[in-house]
């Protein structure tokens, strides 16, 4: 177990990480989210930036933003925090290092198109962001969509997620994608089979709150049951920073 513990080295904790080879028909994704102890995603029932996580949660998700290809959300996500999910400037180098673009590309789902048009993530963003939606956005609301992002639909009804990841594979070639909620979203990724390790961070503090909600929350158990191995733990004062791969194996 001691060998799990690393120590939290220069800056960047991930500098080396490694990830394996995409599957064929799909990026390979990971996913990163921060809860309270008592295992709270949300805040007065919304994802508030810096709500539970501190400056370096902050930091360490730039750091996992530095290995992939784009980062992924759902529109609930983007409603509250209408920007770019790129990585600050002092990333961009490390991204060019590893062969990859200066900024990841942001890739939004929604089932409705309610998405706000005006705000910074679409009229400042360093490349066009990519919006996933269905044939139940209204067609005036897509074609709004289209002239501000690429836009797909991926669906009939909702957003089905394996059509998505395939489009995003085959039409942008993300290979290794990195999924930020909201826990609803993170439920399809799971229910779907499609997520492939959990990064956690662990914040020092009890929310408590009835209304809200925990990184993966959907209408029933998932089956099979995703099961997690520990990879790594990095300490930062209270903070717990921690890396599973994901197995979907059924109940013995």
């Amino acid at each position: 177990m001691d060998e799990l513990f690393r120590r939290w080295e220069g800056e960047d904790p991930y500098r080396s990480l490694r990830l394996p080879e995409p599957p064929q028909q799909r990026p390979y994704v990971i996913m990163n989210m921060v809860s309270s102890v008592d295992g709270k995603a949300t805040v007065g029932g919304s994802l508030q930036p810096g709500s539970l996580g501190s400056r370096k949660d902050r930091f360490v998700m730039d750091c996992i933003r530095s290995h992939v290809d784009a980062v992924i959300c759902g529109s609930s996500t983007i409603r509250t925090h209408p920007y770019y999910l790129g990585v600050r400037q002092k990333f961009e180098d490390v991204r060019r290092s590893r062969g990859l673009q200066p900024q990841p590309l942001t890739v939004i789902l929604t089932n409705s198109g309610d998405l706000p048009l005006e705000a910074p993530l679409f009229q400042e963003a360093p490349q066009r962001p990519i919006v996933l939606g269905s044939e139940a956005v209204p067609p005036a609301r897509q074609r709004a969509l289209a002239s501000v992002a690429h836009y797909a639909n991926c669906g009939q009804e909702g957003v089905d997620i394996t059509t998505a990841l395939a489009l995003l594979r085959r039409e942008f070639g993300v290979q290794y994608l990195l999924l930020e909620g909201g826990p609803k979203v993170n439920y399809q990724f799971f229910r779907r089979q499609a997520v492939d390790e959990v990064f956690w961070t662990a914040a020092p503090l009890i929310s408590g709150g009835q209304e809200d909600m925990t990184m993966v929350m959907g209408p029933q158990p998932l089956r099979p049951v995703p099961r997690l191995t520990l990879q790594s733990v990095f300490r930062e004062q209270s903070e717990l920073f921690l890396r599973y791969t994901v197995a979907y194996e059924p109940e013995p």
